[in-house]
């Protein structure tokens, strides 16, 4: 070729956006095209006999010494991907197709920057996989966990953590915070301003630079994401934006979706109207304390209990008046005995309680005796006055029985006897 039109040829190469580049047998560089400088930052002329492997990231070191060796026995590489340092310090991801010439002993190749490309793979593997964990991770805490790790190869955060909005905006909860904790800087009308503006906010808090993200699912707050930034000179790009939108979305979802099988279990285990245990969660207590008791050889006691002119009140108030009236006996009830009693509605206006540990029945009936003094007090209801008395049927592990069933048998038969000797009493 001669050189007027090698020249003119060279002028063609020069206006690809691919960098050319030919090196020797010692991977300097002999010949590189203007694209260099788009690829690599450097001008065409100062890369002019450095080492392409000095350039080279260090983590792809060996990889590309293998492609070379592959090259150099006469093979033809495309397709290989590795990355280099550009003179400003970023990360370049290059697309080669590399051959050797032996007659000229030089290696040709062809590098196109793929690093646009990557980023936006990277981006969608993310957005993949933070999908996938918070829809598959069990746990609040460890979805947050999880999550962190893929935002912490997009940007670069220092700490991490998650408040959710408080219910009667009262307090606000943190349900995960990383090493170091953010959420503490954060003060509650900074949350609620970030919350109430559904934007996200980026803000300079006690020297820190945090990127605030709103909790939204269904149009409505449900908390805050805080993440506290390594880079103090970080400015929120579009890519970014819509990693957190997204990422906070799945977040919130989880929530919500954790809060409402927290619901739902405590429907399966509580009575709805008095908050109370149910026959199902009585079950489990009363199987733990009867296996407790005969390890240890203690005593339990189960008190079975049923109100007093309930019905006549119900009534004559209506069963609005008749809901207020077992709530207010379960909270009467519940404050005579100790945390680890336990108060079950057992259906109706019956009661059971379970006195976990007593040392004999004249322990359990002084506990009785005070639920009855405090279910014989007034109740009130608008501007009536409403009176209602307990019977109450003890039964006593093991003098009464030694299974659960025989326990409750006898206590609701206690009952029974108590109601027939004139209600308000204690058998």
């Amino acid at each position: 070729m001669d050189k007027p039109l090698l020249d003119s040829f060279s002028e063609y190469v020069d206006l690809l956006l691919d960098a050319i580049c030919a090196v020797d047998e010692d991977s300097r560089i002999i010949y590189i095209s203007n694209g260099a400088h788009r690829v690599f930052g450097y001008p065409a002329e100062e890369l002019i006999g450095k080492r392409m492997l000095d350039l080279l990231h260090p983590e792809d070191h060996d990889k590309t010494q293998q492609s070379i060796d592959s090259v150099m026995q006469d093979k033809h590489v495309l397709d290989f991907e590795n990355r280099y340092i550009r003179k400003d310090g970023q990360v370049v991801h290059l697309l080669w197709s590399t051959s050797w010439s032996d007659k000229h002993k030089m290696r040709l190749g062809v590098a196109r920057d793929i690093t646009r490309i990557k980023a936006a793979e990277e981006m969608q593997n993310s957005l993949i996989a933070i999908s996938d964990t918070a829809h598959r991770t069990n746990g609040i805490k460890q979805i947050c966990q999880q999550i962190l790790f893929h935002l912490d190869s997009h940007i670069s955060i220092a700490t991490f953590g998650v408040e959710v909005s408080p219910i009667n905006d009262s307090k606000w909860h943190t349900i995960f915070e990383s090493v170091g904790g953010c959420m503490h800087m954060l003060k509650n009308e900074v949350k609620l301003r970030i919350a109430s503006d559904n934007q996200i906010a980026l803000e300079k808090i006690d020297d820190k630079l945090m990127l605030l993200v709103p909790l939204v699912f269904d149009e409505e707050s449900h908390g805050i994401i805080g993440l506290a930034l390594m880079e103090q000179d970080y400015s929120l790009n579009e890519n970014d934006r819509a990693l957190l939108t997204f990422t906070a979305l799945q977040v919130a979802t989880a929530i919500e979706r954790h809060q409402r099988f927290e619901r739902l279990q405590h429907l399966a285990l509580y009575d709805a109207l008095t908050g109370l245990p149910n026959r199902e969660l009585f079950q489990d207590r009363v199987q733990r304390s009867l296996l407790r008791a005969k390890r240890e050889q203690n005593h339990f006691a189960l008190m079975y209990m049923d109100l007093d002119k309930f019905k006549e009140a119900n009534d004559t108030y209506g069963h609005a008046a008749g809901d207020q009236l077992l709530k207010e006996s379960a909270r009467r009830i519940t404050d005579c005995v100790r945390e680890t009693d336990t108060v079950v509605r057992f259906g109706g206006d019956e009661f059971v309680v379970l006195l976990d540990t007593v040392e004999n029945r004249k322990g359990a009936l002084g506990v009785a005796e005070k639920i009855r003094l405090s279910l014989s007090e007034p109740y009130e209801w608008q501007e009536h006055e409403i009176e209602l008395s307990v019977s109450i049927g003890i039964a006593l592990f093991p003098e009464q029985g030694e299974q659960i069933t025989q326990l409750i048998a006898a206590a609701d038969e206690a009952m029974y006897k108590a109601k027939k000797r004139g209600k308000n009493c204690i058998r």
